[in-house]
């Protein structure tokens, strides 16, 4: 994903590079100005030193026999410590040379009255005027490499310096003072300016005086610069500790909203032992700290209604939207208009086209969300369903891995909230007994690895083959850990929903006394005799059987409640109906002969005669003002051994 730079970031970036350029520019600036200097100096000097070479050698030889010459006169003056002689002879040695600038005279330590004692005499001005400095000045000159280096020597030439009295470079040539006993009582030495090296020097002073000046004022420019940058970088660290702070605020508030979001979902699931008609499972694994996906499920007048959404776009937006359709959803689900007589569009699709209402009026934003609702009758098998542009469900049965799942037809419906107009269409379908429906969102298929490849619905309809005897649970699970291991380290892009709902096929049938919900009988009938695996020949004797008897309870009874319950024990399929109606015994009642003709003979028991013949056995008794009817049927073995261990549903 590409960074996008502010104009304040971008303003630093510019400052930092300008003042980066300026540093540079004067760092090259001042190597190529001395760069220069130096050159032409050395080849000011080369150039001299070529053409005075001689001289400078016949000058050496010069200073070299004035001092020579006036050694013999400075020293016996010297041991007599004439001081205005000595004054005269150091003048004419001044004189007696144009190259020779000044002249001095050093006794040693304590020759003259135990203190140090010595003579300066040199050139003042440009003429030769001659200043004596009187012996008691305050230079120790024994520790000037003149003097020094000269005590064990017979002839030395100092390097050059800086002359105290000017500012020309000098050089010193020095010879030792010794008495007639061989004692060096003093030094002399001849002073001789440099005079072509002292220009070269201040031209160069000059020269990089000019530079400093150019030099501190890039700099204090740098310097503002850096001052600048540090300014900003002080105002950017208190914004970064700011918009940190707030941070940490928004991931705590992030972190509550995602509690309060998983609260929101159900967590307990229905199965054994509370439920034995049905099992659920559902999870749901956001890509942030919320999302948009949800789920829902309420079990309400022995149907269970369910729902999977998907809010566009992810993170606080999505998940503030998915909270209003979670309420919507739990609220239309649980009308008693639903409880009432069926909507042509059916239950599912009533509940998604008042989502649908809902969610156009409240919000003009073009937020919408695919979405499946289901409505199970626990009772049948019977699915009331309708998809809004969701994934489609896949339907996994119990047959074998080639044919066990497939996918459920869906009609095209728009999300909800995309089109205020749309009219939604539901279908219907019935489960048989194991049935299991898989719904889940697209960040499942879509799950995508290190090379952008999804997972795609055909390896999710894959794994739903594979794994088709799996419960809801480990099969939710399985499911998450393939998006997963797909994904591998890759980021996950999008929440993920699963949901698995198995129907197991009802325990017990609860019927109106008047006859409104018939209908659902032959559903339960044939759940128990597929759980019970009877054939389908003597499945449909016995549904016949147990119709008549119901039929005879709501005409004759005048009960209240009918409850139709089954167990299989003992190679035996037995279906209990009670109610609460007249008492009456069928097994005694006496039957209808068939043998006399229809017009001859009394009203009454064929239908007791019908059901004696279609069932294997029955059994009557009376208790607590209840009447209980066990019609029997027997199960074949061969049929009983090829399939699944039976269920055992026990009267209620």
């Amino acid at each position: 994903m590409r960074m996008k730079i502010n104009n304040q970031t971008k303003l630093s970036i510019v400052v930092i590079v300008i003042a980066a350029l300026l540093l540079e520019a004067n760092t090259a600036l001042e190597f190529f100005s001395t760069r220069r200097s130096f050159n032409e100096q050395l080849t000011e000097m080369a150039q001299r030193d070529l053409t005075q070479s001689n001289r400078t050698y016949h000058l050496k030889q010069e200073v070299e026999s004035v001092v020579r010459a006036y050694l013999p006169t400075v020293t016996q003056l010297a041991k007599a410590i004439d001081t205005d002689s000595l004054s005269n002879t150091l003048r004419q040695m001044v004189l007696s040379q144009e190259q020779i600038v000044g002249v001095s005279l050093g006794f040693v330590p304590d020759y003259v009255h135990g203190e140090l004692c010595g003579f300066y005499v040199y050139e003042e001005g440009d003429g030769k005027h001659i200043r004596l400095i009187e012996p008691e000045y305050d230079i120790d000159y024994t520790q000037r490499p003149w003097y020094a280096h000269a005590l064990n020597s017979n002839g030395y030439w100092s390097e050059p310096y800086e002359g105290h009295y000017s500012y020309v470079l000098m050089c010193s040539y020095s010879l030792p003072v010794v008495n007639a006993s061989g004692q060096t009582i003093a030094v002399l030495s001849a002073d001789v300016p440099l005079r072509e090296l002292s220009q070269m020097a201040t031209q160069f002073y000059e020269n990089q005086q000019h530079a400093v000046l150019r030099n501190i004022l890039l700099h204090l420019l740098g310097l503002f610069l850096l001052a600048f940058i540090v300014f900003r970088s002080v105002a950017h660290l208190r914004r970064l500790q700011a918009i940190s702070a707030e941070k940490e605020l928004i991931v705590s508030e992030l972190r509550v909203a995602h509690d309060i979001q998983q609260s929101m979902i159900p967590k307990t699931f229905p199965g054994f032992p509370e439920r034995d008609d049905v099992t659920l499972y559902a999870q749901l694994t956001p890509a942030r700290e919320v999302g948009g996906d949800f789920y829902d499920f309420l079990i309400r007048n022995e149907r269970l209604i369910f729902c999977v959404g998907d809010v566009t776009g992810k993170g606080i937006p999505a998940a503030l939207l998915m909270t209003v359709m979670r309420a919507l959803f739990r609220t239309e689900a649980g009308r008693d208009t639903l409880d009432s007589a069926p909507s042509p569009q059916g239950l599912a699709a009533t509940i998604i086209q008042r989502l649908h209402v809902a969610m156009c009026e409240d919000q003009e934003d073009g937020y919408f969300a695919t979405m499946f609702v289901g409505v199970l009758d626990l009772r049948s098998g019977q699915l009331d369903y309708c998809n809004a542009g969701h994934e489609r469900p896949i339907v996994i049965g119990d047959s074998d891995a080639q044919s066990a799942a497939s996918w459920l037809p869906t009609k095209s419906n728009l999300a909800v909230g995309a089109l205020s107009e749309w009219k939604y269409e539901g279908q219907t379908t019935r489960l048989h007994v194991g049935d299991m429906l898989f719904l889940y969102t697209d960040g499942l298929n879509e799950a995508r690895d290190a090379h952008d490849q999804p997972l795609s619905r055909d390896r999710v309809m894959s794994l739903a083959h594979q794994h088709h005897t799996e419960s809801p649970q480990p099969f939710v699970k399985l499911m998450e850990k393939a998006a997963h291991d797909h994904a591998s380290e890759s980021e996950q892009s999008d929440d993920i929903t699963l949901m698995a709902v198995r129907w197991l096929g009802a325990n017990r049938l609860v019927l109106q006394t008047d006859g409104t919900d018939l209908s659902l009988l032959e559903g339960f009938i044939e759940q128990v005799t597929r759980r019970s695996h009877l054939s389908e020949h003597e499945a449909s004797r016995l549904r016949l059987a147990v119709e008549e008897a119901v039929t005879n309870v709501i005409s004759y009874a005048h009960a209240t409640r009918i409850v139709l319950g089954s167990e299989v024990r003992d190679g035996v399929l037995s279906l209990i109906l009670t109610d609460d109606g007249e008492s009456f015994d069928p097994t005694t009642a006496p039957m209808a002969d068939t043998s006399v003709p229809a017009d001859q003979r009394p009203d009454g028991g064929l239908g007791i005669l019908f059901i004696r013949r279609m069932s294997d056995a029955l059994s009557y008794e009376r208790s607590n003002g209840t009447n209980i009817l066990t019609i029997k049927k027997k199960i074949d073995v061969s049929l009983e051994a090829s399939g699944e261990k039976k269920d055992t549903i026990t009267h209620q």
